[in-house]
């Protein structure tokens, strides 16, 4: 008994409050309504929960999408250890998304009736059929971590060997969802039974851990909704700030989850130490850091590139908020991790490969709330919204409750094992 309480530190109690501190904010919003915990009004109807749960949620889960895409299609088999964590975090992460959204909308019974009233040329239509299928995707991702626990090996051949079929009927509806065409569908179809059938006949090489079909979905699914995400706010030209408003929004959109995926990667597996009791392979992640200055320098050139090619590139040096935090964001979320990346002796360290980390993390954040909320203008005036306390909290336990999640999962299934992926 003994052992027990003392082995519930300060960390895991003051996660455990937020959480319950935040769900219990939730029940208060359902019982009086959205008016009650927000800030939100008919003039700013999208505030924090977007901003954050929606806009820098997904992309913090880009993980999944990133780091299962250089396993699998990229050949980082040696980074096979951190697939499955990847994973999780993903799934998890769509999860909190949902839950966030539905705090937000407020008739959670109405979540799916885009699929049957839909807009089928809205980005939020693309972006609603994007969730859905590439959370299925995570979930079939995560299939066979709860087969080694439970040592179903005939569930797991079951799994490998038609999961890339249900694959086909995914993509297949997804196309028709977004051409409304059963011919492109059926070519959609085609392609992906040709690629399959001649991966199985030996023509083309076959991945033995993970079918690749479900790979290439989870990559062109999340490619697809976090470009998309950004192309919502192309619809604001006149109430977005210039600093951020740009054709190529989209890209910069996929290009930072892109970005982000490695340090949520790494800022999980060493801050989640304290909660699993699983010790991270600092060798494994220093080796996926490696990648971040080539990431970091492509999103600082787009981003001072785009505004130089519109000309805009005098307003930041203007002493308006909007200027300031874009400063805020670029500093802290990609200038100063560059150079903590660029410095090997640093980042071989597990507290500077978790201060690198998790500033790009902080910046992703940052950039999210600046285009949904300090960027965007209410009538003639900036910056009319502010967070009540409540908004903030149920956010932050939304996000500790993930944790804890995580933490449970990885403690019970084999996550974290590197002999558990069958060869």
């Amino acid at each position: 008994m003994k052992k027990n309480i003392s082995s519930i530190n300060l960390y895991t109690i003051v996660v455990w409050g937020l959480t319950l501190l935040g769900f219990g904010l939730i029940v208060y919003r359902f019982i009086y309504g959205i008016g009650a915990v927000t800030n939100l009004s008919d003039d700013v109807p999208w505030g924090l929960w977007i901003g954050i749960d929606l806009l820098a949620g997904i992309a913090m889960a880009a993980g999944g999408f990133v780091v299962a895409g250089m396993i699998h299609l990229f050949g980082g088999h040696k980074m096979h250890a951190l697939a499955r964590p990847a994973i999780l975090t993903a799934l998890l992460g769509y999860l909190m998304f949902m839950v966030g959204l539905m705090v937000d909308l407020g008739r959670p019974w109405n979540m799916l009736q885009f699929i049957l009233n839909g807009n089928h040329t809205s980005p939020l239509y693309e972006v609603g059929f994007c969730v859905m299928f590439y959370t299925t995707v995570l979930f079939l991702e995560f299939l066979p971590i709860a087969f080694d626990k439970f040592k179903m090996d005939r569930a797991r051949t079951i799994w490998y060997e038609f999961s890339p079929w249900l694959i086909v009927v995914m993509m297949s509806v997804f196309m028709y969802g977004m051409t409304l065409k059963v011919s492109w569908s059926l070519i959609m179809a085609a392609i992906l039974i040709f690629w399959e059938v001649c991966m199985r006949i030996g023509v083309m090489p076959r991945d033995k851990q993970m079918p690749i079909l479900m790979i290439m979905a989870g990559v062109i699914f999340s490619s697809l909704h976090q470009s998309s995400l950004g192309a919502i706010y192309l619809m604001f030209p006149h109430d977005l700030h210039i600093l951020w408003y740009s054709p190529i929004l989209p890209i910069l959109f996929l290009l930072s989850a892109v970005m982000v995926g490695p340090c949520m990667v790494i800022f999980e597996a060493l801050t989640s130490e304290k909660l699993t009791g699983h010790a991270p392979k600092l060798e494994l992640l220093i080796t996926l850091s490696k990648v971040m200055p080539l990431l970091l320098i492509a999103y600082i050139a787009l981003k001072f590139g785009d505004l130089l090619f519109r000309g805009v590139i005098v307003e930041v040096f203007s002493a308006s908020n909007q200027a300031i935090s874009w400063w805020f964001e670029m500093l802290l979320g990609s200038i100063i991790p560059l150079f903590l990346f660029l410095n090997p002796t640093y980042t071989k360290k597990k507290e500077g490969l978790l201060m690198a980390s998790s500033l790009v993390v902080i910046g992703l954040i940052w950039n999210r709330v600046n285009v949904s909320i300090v960027g965007i203008q209410v009538g003639a005036r900036w910056g009319t919204y502010i967070p009540s306390w409540a908004e903030a909290f149920i956010t932050i336990g939304i996000f500790a409750g993930g944790l804890l999640v995580f933490a449970a999962i990885s403690k019970n299934f084999p996550v974290a094992e590197e002999s558990s992926v069958h060869s």
